[in-house]
């Protein structure tokens, strides 16, 4: 049987490990502890940006570095990414 995992913890996890294999941005909102994606900040910091408590910029940065063509993922708590875009 398969060990439990925090999604959370597993998302963080995965992330760095295909960031071994694939050239992306992770985007948080000064959540990295919560979001776990210190973990791939700590490897690849270089490829990591704390955006700082403003998620619709954080969005934004997302958006304008895959439209370069490098994907990015952009990561806080759901009611944080919808909402405070919508403030």
């Amino acid at each position: 049987m398969a060990e439990k995992e925090a999604t959370r913890v597993a998302y963080g996890r995965k992330l760095t490990e295909l960031g071994e294999k694939y050239d992306f941005y992770v985007l948080d909102a000064d959540l990295s502890g919560s979001t776990q994606t210190a973990i791939f900040a700590k490897k690849y910091p270089e490829r990591f940006f704390n955006c700082g408590i403003a998620e619709g910029n954080m969005i934004s940065v997302a958006a304008g570095i895959a439209a370069t063509g490098i994907p990015a993922f952009a990561s806080s708590f759901a009611m944080f990414a919808c909402g405070r875009a919508f403030e």
